[in-house]
């Protein structure tokens, strides 16, 4: 795609401009326009679409974006409609075998330590994709596993948690990035930034795109986030997955949660009483039914451990590292045990 996009400072005109654009539903798409207070706060209200600030990074195939710019930009209407309307089919990846519902962050920078080994019933770790490949996709290490000092006989899952660029790559490398060859056993499809106060096009276009990687890259897990605005039909081919992942980072204002908290009951309610939710960012008293598998990607043991903070005590100054990280993986696991038991 070429970067032609219209600098557009003047206020955007709201549902003056819906009719103009193939995602309003009365066009056949989902999107329902703006309401006063929505419009009032979306980051694309007054915008040069050439702008990497707040959407998508300097790499984005699909920059931040509203039906202004399909209204004026015939080549990218075409484009990014061909992407909203591309046909899915129904996705339902084998479930990754994880028996213990803790799995912890691990970095490169920790394996001196040999924490793994003290935790012979944590059967899966995860870690970053920034922490071990570059922006180009290039793995640091034939062999992760070894590269992160996992035991062989522990499950790798590579997250892509990770800043804008490296999603970017993602999505256009696709089934090219070799998992298995590298000893990664499961990998998430790539995140795309999907905001609050985004425009509500682009949060369709992003959550389209991790429909379209999870299949693209026989990803074993889907991403699943509604926002305010994507109605659950939208999330149609994702819904028999049996893996689904559910971030809770970057929560950082009430409204935030409350969506959050709406969001993922939706999912409960939803969604198979058979599929498992991965939460990465913590469980956050999530209104998820008891018995609902759910697994807690857990990255604060290790945030705070390599900063000599203790989870229980705001900081240890007579512990070393590797001793905090420890106490802080007990703890964790202990939560972990007794919130999801």
């Amino acid at each position: 795609m070429t970067r032609q996009w219209p600098s557009m400072k003047e206020e955007c005109p709201g549902k003056a401009l819906c009719s103009k654009c193939f995602w309003w539903h009365d066009n056949g798409g989902y999107c329902d326009g703006c309401d006063s207070e929505y419009q009032g706060r979306c980051l694309k209200r007054i915008c040069a679409f050439t702008c990497s600030t707040c959407s998508g990074g300097k790499h984005a195939h699909v920059p931040g974006c509203c039906g202004r710019a399909l209204a004026s930009s015939p080549s990218w209407r075409e484009q990014l409609k061909q992407l909203l309307e591309y046909p899915l089919p129904a996705y339902s990846p084998e479930p990754p075998d994880i028996r213990c519902r803790l799995i912890p962050v691990i970095y490169p920078q920790i394996r001196k330590y040999n924490i793994p080994q003290q935790f012979p019933e944590i059967d899966a770790w995860a870690v970053p994709i920034h922490k071990v490949a570059s922006r180009k996709g290039k793995f640091r290490a034939d062999n992760l596993k070894a590269y992160l000092g996992l035991p062989p006989d522990r499950k790798l899952i590579l997250s892509t948690c990770a800043p804008d660029d490296y999603e970017e790559m993602l999505w256009e490398k696709g089934p090219q990035m070799d998992y298995k060859g590298h000893g990664i056993d499961y990998w998430f499809p790539a995140h795309f930034s999907i905001y609050d106060d985004d425009s509500k096009l682009y949060q369709f276009l992003n959550a389209k795109r991790q429909q379209l990687h999870a299949i693209w890259s026989e990803s074993q897990f889907v991403w699943f986030r509604l926002g305010e605005h994507i109605p659950k039909e939208f999330l149609a081919p994702i819904h028999s997955a049996p893996s689904v992942l559910i971030s809770t980072n970057q929560m950082y204002w009430e409204r935030n949660r409350i969506i959050l908290h709406e969001e993922v009951g939706e999912a409960d309610r939803s969604l198979p009483a058979e599929t498992a939710f991965f939460v990465v960012g913590g469980t956050r008293d999530l209104p998820i039914s008891s018995n609902r598998a759910c697994f807690e990607i857990n990255s604060t043991w290790l945030m705070r451990g390599i900063r000599r903070h203790n989870l229980k005590r705001r900081k240890e100054d007579n512990l070393e590292i590797p001793e905090v990280l420890t106490q802080n993986l007990k703890d964790t696991l202990e939560n972990v045990r007794s919130a999801l038991s």
